[in-house]
């Protein structure tokens, strides 16, 4: 009993340790949150939906989203709190916001839908400070993220500008540069002090470029948000430039897919077509599609080189089983004839031959048998049968000659399929083997032959940029070098 519970034991130890020893999941989360109906201000018309679509890119790419639309003061901070729980030793936090915001006295706040921002006390009871929301997420582990599309023109700026003259505080326009973090990643949709477009479209500028760039797999983190600034820039002729604040010790990828290399590089040797077609069609852009049409091309000859090949097989077996099975009804019809007339010839012997000489004086001679002549029906017989032998060889040869004719036409039809199919064996260099008349190796060949040469040459460079060559068709294509 005590042994039994030490092996138990033994086995539970060696269980937790294969627990613990196993790799865990990274944890990503995220807090979204696009204000747009404000109460004070003129309602912003995109940036639920930046808040949406936000939120759906971060979630496709493994994101845990908390995510708010059109939150006041108090649903700010209840989401900013749940979020600081999840961010808890995360391996990746990001928090994302689309709204008004504005900077008072170098600090930068963002606007809750009902906020009423006249004065100082408006600012520091009614509004989100956003060093609250890096507190929250510095409770990451992992790399931290802030994206903030909140620079938009709002009257809160001019409402605080009135009182500025009479009170001692200053308001900016835009938001005021965030000191950066070790391992934190500053997105704004516009340079510091700056103010952001909210756009005509469905997404301001800076949040559908960053939506398009989070949906391609394999981009680093800082890559990502260099193509961001640029998709910026073009689209708004100038106007806006993202700005980028990074203090990572190493990459991050948003999205961790596969990119199109990866997968390439991974079936590219495939022989299966349903995944070139899957590659194709999930890649129509990717810059191996045509190595990938190329392959597929191959492919699908190959299989219709195959199948046709069967086919012909298939015929030329069935034509070549009827033609033996003639052949030996032939044969044995041939044998029959041949064993009757050797019969006959046999009887017709036997018929004529001369009887024993009898013991004795010889009887006279009017008294002696003469042996009866050949009937004009056994000779009809005899040249019956050798007709039908005749025949029966005449037959036989004829069949052979079809036998023959029926390889030779086998070979014709598979090296027109080879030469259909790019398939065609490179012609032999040795002299020796011209036939008279034929052109000096130095003036090369008849131009219908290097129209086939360079056919079989192409598709055996296309075999060897696929890697797929045997060594027979290596040999070939030392010949087109």
């Amino acid at each position: 009993m005590i042994k039994v519970a030490r092996l138990c034991g033994l086995i539970l130890l060696l269980l937790s340790g294969l627990a613990m020893a196993a790799p865990q999941p990274e944890r990503r989360v995220a807090l979204v949150i696009g204000n747009s109906s404000y109460r004070n201000a003129p309602a912003l018309p995109n940036t639920v939906n930046d808040a949406r679509d936000m939120a759906a890119a971060l979630v496709k790419v493994g994101f845990e989203v908390v995510d708010g639309i059109d939150l006041d003061k108090r649903g700010m901070d209840a989401a900013l709190t749940r979020f600081a729980r999840l961010a808890q030793d995360a391996d990746a936090a990001m928090f994302y916001f689309a709204g008004h915001g504005f900077q008072f006295n170098g600090e930068n706040y963002l606007v809750p839908v009902e906020a009423r921002v006249e004065d100082e006390i408006g600012v520091q009871y009614e509004t989100m400070r956003l060093a609250d929301v890096v507190t929250a997420l510095n409770f990451a582990k992992g790399v931290k993220i802030m994206v903030l599309d909140a620079c938009r023109n709002n009257p809160f700026v001019g409402l605080l500008a009135k009182r500025q003259a009479t009170r001692g505080f200053s308001v900016g326009s835009g938001l005021a540069p965030v000191q950066r973090a070790q391992g934190m990643v500053i997105a704004y949709a516009t340079q510091a002090n700056d103010v952001a477009a909210d756009g005509a479209g469905r997404n301001s500028p800076f949040t559908a470029a960053l939506v398009r760039e989070i949906d391609q797999p394999g981009l680093e983190v800082a890559t990502l948000f260099r193509r961001v600034q640029k998709s910026v820039y073009d689209a708004t002729g100038g106007r806006q430039t993202p700005e980028l604040s990074l203090s990572l010790l190493g990459d991050f990828y948003l999205n961790r897919e596969e990119t199109d290399a990866d997968v390439w590089r991974r079936i590219r040797a495939s022989n299966e077509a349903g995944v070139l077609k899957a590659f194709i069609q999930r890649y129509p852009t990717s810059f191996f599609a045509i190595d990938a049409r190329t392959r597929l091309d191959l492919i699908e000859r190959r299989f219709l080189e195959t199948a046709e090949r069967d086919k012909l097989a298939r015929e030329f077996a069935e034509r070549e089983r009827v033609l033996l099975e003639r052949l030996e009804r032939a044969e044995q019809g041939r044998r029959q004839a041949a064993e009757d007339l050797a019969r006959k010839d046999q009887g017709d012997a036997v018929a004529v031959a001369p009887s024993a000489p009898p013991v004795g004086p010889a009887p006279p001679a009017a008294s002696v048998p003469i042996a009866p002549a050949p009937r004009a029906q056994d000779k009809a017989e005899r040249a019956r049968l050798a007709d039908e032998l005749a025949r029966r060889e005449t037959e036989l040869a004829a069949i052979a000659t079809e036998k023959q004719r029926l390889a030779e036409e086998r070979q014709a039809v598979e090296q027109a399929l080879a030469a259909r199919l790019g398939a065609m064996a490179m012609p032999s260099p040795d002299r020796s083997a011209q036939p008279a008349g034929a052109l000096p190796a130095s003036e090369g060949p008849a131009p219908a032959a290097k129209g086939r040469i360079s056919a079989g040459c192409a598709e055996l460079l296309l075999r060897a940029q696929l890697g797929d060559l045997t060594p027979a068709t290596r040999e070939q294509l030392r010949l087109c070098r």
